[in-house]
């Protein structure tokens, strides 16, 4: 096989994709950076007034609220999203009968965009048509139906519910291909080995299948942390600020109350929460990966 030689005139492939990140991404991410330490209502000229939108931020009962709903929103997202994708992928993966038409059922929501999901799911809510509140007055539960987008202690829950739901298919997918590649041998041995489906779930699948785990731990958090469309459409935040998470929060401050600088601060804190969350699930699987080395040594 021949050396790979640097060829410089293939970097001008690159060029037009470069330039769109730049003027796209990093462009607008440095002017949000420099804005968030401004005061600046859209028309008057922008004022410098250092860390003081930073600061506000600690003092913002709303956010801090925001932040705790959007963190129990990733834990729900990586228990339901990623745990039941995985436990699809495990279940078809050896392309059971009707395997094509559970693998275009459980992914079919992800093809639907937010704004259509969210007009069902306010629709299947509805406390008077609703198929949710239906349903519990046909199975004898009529006490427990309510307006569950309107009422405080639901309402956040609900609106969640929706993206957690649409997801499920999408980590399905990643996982089905990660499957893929774990060698029928492993489940040979277990089977041989007297294990049940139980214990080949937990003693093979997972562990073989910890840098997909890795990776949709990952998207399922950023997701939650970032995701605005499913919030605005369904509550708007609402009823008051019960359902307020950290990026309707910061559309509200910087469209609304025309607090420009201040909801790019809102923004900065939401890149660096996420980027925080994602370093910290790779760097314990970069540990984990430390320690089972160290381990095979010393063995």
């Amino acid at each position: 096989m021949g050396a790979m030689k640097f060829r410089p005139w293939l970097l001008l492939m690159l060029a037009p994709a470069a330039l769109l990140y730049l003027v796209l991404f990093v462009y607008p991410f440095i002017q949000t950076f420099i804005s968030s330490f401004t005061s600046w209502n859209g028309i008057t000229a922008p004022v410098f007034v250092g860390i003081a939108n930073y600061v506000a931020l600690f003092n913002d009962s709303v956010l801090m609220s925001g932040i705790l709903r959007v963190l129990i929103w990733a834990v729900l997202a990586v228990i339901v999203k990623v745990g039941l994708g995985l436990v699809f992928a495990a279940m078809l993966k050896d392309r059971i009968r009707g395997y094509k038409f559970f693998t275009s059922v459980f992914f079919f929501p992800v093809v639907i965009s937010s704004s259509a999901m969210s007009l069902i799911f306010s629709l299947m809510y509805d406390k008077d048509i609703g198929i949710i509140n239906q349903t519990l007055r046909i199975v004898g539960l009529g006490f427990l139906q309510q307006s569950w987008l309107s009422n405080p202690t639901t309402a956040f829950y609900a609106a969640i519910a929706v993206p957690i739901y649409q997801d499920i298919g999408f980590f399905m997918i990643i996982f089905l291909a990660a499957l893929q590649d774990i060698p029928a041998e492993y489940y040979e041995s277990a089977r041989i080995d007297g294990a049940n489906a139980f214990q080949i779930f937990f003693r093979v699948t997972v562990p073989l299948s910890l840098g997909s785990i890795r990776v949709c731990v990952i998207l399922a958090v950023t997701s939650a942390f970032k995701t605005f469309d499913y919030i605005f459409l369904l509550t708007a935040g609402g009823p008051g600020t019960s359902s307020q998470v950290p990026a309707t929060w910061m559309y509200q401050q910087t469209f609304q109350a025309f607090k420009y600088g201040y909801g790019d601060a809102i923004a900065m804190l939401i890149f660096a929460l996420s980027i925080a969350v994602s370093a910290v699930v790779v760097g314990s699987g970069s540990i984990g990966r430390i320690r089972g080395a160290k381990d095979m040594v010393t063995q």
